[in-house]
């Protein structure tokens, strides 16, 4: 989860667009990574730690747009990052939380308390190859 730093906006809309413009919004997802290497022998513990230490790294320091462009950044990390990898696959599904109405109760939410919600929902997925 990211609170701060990630936002939604300018993206293209037509009739059945559910989503508003947000520029500052929770991101919430999971992930899914696999990858190539490039070789048949390689020191799979060592990069395996360092694979995932890149992807928390850059989740956390990006500063996204959507969650397509931050999982474009982490793929691209890893790749930039490891050259015994020559390609990556990322998955990570699009979690929405919306603030809670506290109107009813004769209170203000001042963007403090948020409600997972199931719609829209959406599977951002890419695959990332090094220029050959």
């Amino acid at each position: 989860m990211k609170t701060a730093g990630s936002g939604f906006e300018g993206f293209l809309r037509d009739p059945y667009t559910s989503l508003e413009n947000k520029s500052d919004r929770i991101l919430m997802t999971s992930l899914r990574a696999e990858w190539k290497y490039a070789a048949e022998e390689v020191a799979f513990s060592p990069i395996c730690h360092g694979v995932r230490q890149a992807l928390l790294e850059t989740f956390a320091d990006h500063d996204s747009r959507s969650v397509q462009h931050t999982l474009y950044a982490m793929g691209e990390a890893v790749l930039k990052s490891f050259e015994s990898i020559s390609e990556i696959r990322l998955a990570m599904p699009n979690k929405h939380y919306n603030l809670v109405d506290l109107s009813r109760f004769g209170m203000e939410n001042d963007g403090e308390i948020f409600v997972p919600t199931d719609e829209p929902h959406g599977m951002i997925e890419a695959t990332l190859k090094k220029d050959v």
